[in-house]
C-alpha cells in the first residue's frame, strides 16, 4: 500500500480540530520546537500503532498526519501504521522544518527553558570524545586514537544514513526523558 504525503502548507490549511497529528520526534526535539496546534507526541522508538490508535479512538480509516524533523522517521512510522492495517495515513513532507518555512505557528521550548537540542548535545559529546581520544592517544596510549576514529566514522555514517546511534543514546539520558503523549 502506498502511503500518502501532504505538503506542510496544505497541513497548515486544515482546521486544527479536523485532523489528528502525530509527532514522532524525540522529547528533546519536541521541546525545542513543535506545532502550536493540537497534536500528539510519541517518539518513534516507543510507537505502537495499534495501542496508540486504540487509546485515542482512531479507526483504521480515520486520517492521521505524521511528522518528524524532516520526513524519514515519519515515513517509518507511517509504514508501521500501514502494516497494522491503517489506510488513511499521511506523511507531512519536510516535517517540522517545512512547517516552519510555511509559517505554521510553532511553539519554542527556548521560551520555557527547555533542555538544549539533541543535535547540539550530539555535537558536544562527539567533539569531547574526539578530543579525549586524541589527547589520550598522545599522553596515554596510541590505541586511544581509535576512539577519535570510531567517533568520526560514526558521524560519517550518521550523515549518510540519517540515523545516529549517539542521538538515540542521548535521547534516553535522564535530562532528556520528558513526558510524552
Amino acid at each position: 500500500m502506498a502511503i500518502a504525503s501532504i505538503k506542510a502548507v496544505d497541513l497548515a490549511g486544515l482546521a486544527p480540530d479536523s485532523c489528528r497529528i502525530l509527532d514522532v520526534r524525540t522529547a528533546p526535539e519536541h521541546a525545542e520546537k513543535h506545532l502550536k496546534r493540537p497534536h500528539d507526541l510519541v517518539p518513534l522508538d516507543r510507537l505502537d500503532p495499534v495501542s496508540y490508535a486504540a487509546a485515542r479512538g482512531i479507526g483504521q480509516d480515520d486520517p492521521l498526519y505524521i511528522l518528524c524533523k524532516a520526513g524519514p522517521r515519519a515515513g517509518k512510522a507511517a509504514q508501521m501504521f500501514a502494516d497494522a492495517g491503517f489506510t488513511n495515513i499521511h506523511v507531512v513532507d519536510g516535517g517540522i522544518m517545512a512547517c516552519e518555512s510555511c509559517n505554521e505557528p510553532l511553539a519554542s521550548g527556548a521560551d520555557a527553558g527547555a533542555v538544549m537540542s539533541l543535535e547540539r548535545q550530539v555535537r558536544i559529546a562527539a567533539g569531547a570524545l574526539v578530543v579525549a581520544g586524541i589527547l589520550g592517544g598522545f599522553f596515554i596510549s596510541p590505541v586511544l586514537y581509535l576512539l577519535a576514529l570510531f567517533v568520526g566514522a560514526g558521524l560519517v555514517f550518521a550523515g549518510l544514513t540519517d540515523w545516529c546511534g549517539m542521538a538515540l543514546l542521548l535521547a534516553k539520558a535522564p535530562w532528556n526523558r520528558q513526558k510524552s503523549g
